[in-house]
Parts: structure tokens; sequence; C-alpha cells
């Protein structure tokens, strides 16, 4: 069953969307780009409130997969407490380098969830060596807020592609990008393990203001309803049908 991710920056919207039951909570700093860092501090001060009640996962930035602070960055916001660090691939290859930090981060216990940009990928059949090493999962984003979403760039059938094939090497798998209520239905299908929201959840769907809390309620009914269509409960499925609460 595919959970919902959603993206907050504080201690407050984390409160909001854990009350309204997401499934994992990520913390970033969108103002800082597609996957911009919060303060290591302010990360341990929201894992501190939401007290293991969720999964969270924090990113470490628009680092270069060559950075020479590369590590040290993952193991400084791995102490943060967070279940999952997320690392982005800004090159639509794996090198060595990269590969051996993930490698040397698993090793201490660290789950790293790669993030992987629309814009430059084409088949995770050419990231062997990142699927073979010791990350916990890996994502699909969008680098350019802006401008495309994920089904913009990519297909459904190549993202289902994605998705059965990462796991076929056991990790857990998402899909992210500037995600709209509308484009639920259809990523459903997919059976990604998680759905990844934050500028749908922000007033004026701008993801560098604040979450609503109807923003939050409106997307995880739709995941939740959609589920129960999907797996023939009449109950949910008549719901939808009379309130047109589905786009």
């Amino acid at each position: 069953m595919t959970g919902m991710l959603a993206s907050v920056t504080s201690i407050k919207e984390a409160q909001l969307v854990l009350n309204d039951g997401v499934d994992i909570i990520d913390l970033k700093n969108p103002e800082l780009g597609a996957l911009g860092a919060l303060d290591t501090n302010v990360v341990s001060d929201i894992v501190e409130s939401i007290s293991g009640a969720r999964l969270t996962s924090a990113t470490i930035g628009d680092i270069e997969p060559n950075s020479p602070s590369l590590y040290e960055l993952v193991v400084s916001m791995a102490s943060t407490g967070v279940d999952y660090v997320k690392v982005g691939l800004f090159d639509d290859i794996a090198s060595e380098l990269f590969v051996e930090v993930l490698n040397k981060a698993s090793q201490q216990n660290i789950n790293v969830i790669v993030v992987l940009f629309a814009e430059n990928f084409s088949s995770l059949a050419s990231l062997d060596n990142l699927m073979r090493s010791g990350i916990s999962g890996v994502m699909l984003d969008t680098k350019n807020k802006s401008d495309n979403n994920l089904l913009s760039l990519l297909s459904r059938q190549e993202l289902g592609e994605f998705v059965r094939l990462a796991k076929s090497y056991g990790l857990v798998t998402g899909l992210a990008g500037s995600l709209r209520y509308e484009d639920i239905n259809a990523l459903l299908g997919i059976e990604a393990d998680y759905l990844g929201f934050r500028g749908a959840l922000c007033s004026e769907n701008d993801r560098v203001k604040s979450i609503e809390t109807k923003n939050i309620s409106r997307i995880r009914k739709a995941i939740t309803q959609q589920h129960a269509i999907n797996n023939g409960d009449v109950e949910y499925r008549d719901e939808v049908l009379s309130n047109g609460t589905m786009a």
C-alpha cells in the first residue's frame, strides 16, 4: 500500500501533518533548492517533537555527488535521529566515489535514500552499482519546482518500471516532484511505497509558503479513498462517487 510523505520545515508543520496521519515526515528547507537542508539543530528539535510517532527523513542539501563534504553531511544529518537521510544524485551516473560514500554510511547503520531527478533520468539499468550498494531506497523527484512536474517528464510506464526494478533490489521506493492532488489516482496504481508532497500542501500551492491543514486532509483522504476503491471497498467508493471528492 502506498503511503503519504509530507515535507515540512518546522515543528508546527510537523505536528499538522502528524495529526492528519501522514506516513512519513520529511524535513527540508524548500527555499534552498530541490533538496534544501534545514539546520541540524532544527531537525533534531522536530525529530524530538515527533517522538517516534512517525518515520522521518531529512535532506542534506543540493550537494554535488563528488563533493568532499558529502560523507560528513550525511553523518551530521543522521546524528539528528532521523530514520532516513536523503541524498541527491545531481548527475546521470553514480560515480565510484559517490557509491563509496553511500557504502561507508551504510556501514555506520545510516539509512540513505538516494533521490534521482526526472530531468536527467533514463533508466535504473545504468545505475546497477548504486542499486547494489548499501542504500535503503530510491526516490524520483524533480530539480525545477517551478516548471514541469514528475508526470510531465516521465510516463506512467517509465515510473512503473522504476518502481518495479528498485523493488527487485529490495529498496524502498518513492515518487515526488511537484505532485498535485489530481495526480494521485494515476500514481497509486504504480505502487510506490510513498508519494511525496510539499507544494500541494501549502497555501496557493507555493512550496515556500506554509502548509495548510485543509490541503493535508484533502490529499490524505484522497489516497485512502483511492486505495479503498482499488481494493473494492464499496462504502468508500459510494462516498467518493456521491461527494465527488476525487479528481
